[in-house]
């Protein structure tokens, strides 16, 4: 009989789904990961609720980057990312496949296995949608002089973006905002950043803009007003470029 471990949608939920099915000692073929968003139920199978343990997950990570190296280390933590119920147990192969080898840094090569693929796959849907995020994200300055961005992301790129503005806004204090997720990075000025609950937030302060955010507000519109030519306007281009769906969250399209 198959054990299915439940585990949390998230790259901390799924590495603890990997500890607690690797250290079962049911072997391998016998154990199957999922996200706990999957609620079909099989016939023939056991459940296992996988509570997240951060510390497991930590090792799984720590032991992923030793041995299969930094490329496997990324590619699992952008493929936790995606929406997938499929994702939890290609992880769970992969890192399968790499303890294996004796140069388990090859394993992300092996593309013919279908696990390999599709962690490589939402890797990539993961890593374009990071990247679009480092340059459609806005930030606004709070009254309080914190800058604050809002974004609703179809994947879960929150804790991939924010070691960036980490490094480039170092001396702020910035919060970005995933409403999807219901989840806030927070910065320090001068410190590391961290995930947090957006129920923290008070929403009353949020709406609050410092008395200089109108104005340049309004001097980035009219620069972007004034860059464009309008001989040259093409919207089928312009959305594929830039799509419609990150739109709302961006200063230059607001009324």
């Amino acid at each position: 009989m198959t054990t299915v471990f439940l585990c949390e949608d998230s790259l901390d939920g799924i590495l603890t789904g990997v500890y607690e099915a690797w250290g079962s000692r049911l072997g391998h073929e016998n154990v199957r990961l999922k996200t706990d968003e999957a609620d079909t139920m099989e016939l023939f199978c056991q459940y296992q609720t996988v509570r997240t343990d951060m510390e497991k997950a930590e090792k799984v990570l720590r032991t992923v980057r030793r041995r299969m190296g930094e490329k496997a280390q990324e590619a699992v933590c952008y493929a936790a990312a995606c929406p997938d119920e499929r994702k939890a147990d290609a992880i769970y192969r992969l890192i399968v496949l790499g303890m294996s080898m004796e140069d388990g840094r090859q394993a992300v090569n092996c593309l013919q296995n279908p696990s390999v693929l599709l962690v490589e796959k939402l890797r990539y849907k993961a890593w374009h949608e990071a990247e679009r995020m480092l340059g459609f994200l806005r930030f606004q300055e709070l009254s309080g002089g914190v800058l604050y961005a809002y974004m609703e992301p179809p994947y879960a790129v929150l804790p991939l973006i924010a070691p960036h503005f980490a490094d480039r806004l170092l001396q702020e204090n910035w919060i970005i905002h995933d409403g999807r997720r219901k989840q806030i990075a927070v910065h320090k000025r001068g410190s590391g950043w961290f995930l947090a609950d957006a129920g923290l937030l008070n929403p009353v302060r949020i709406e609050e803009r410092s008395e200089s955010e109108a104005e340049f507000q309004a001097l980035w519109k009219v620069f972007c007003r004034s860059i464009a030519i309008e001989e040259r306007r093409n919207p089928t281009c312009q959305k594929n470029l830039l799509p419609l769906r990150f739109r709302p969250c961006m200063t230059e399209f607001q009324v």
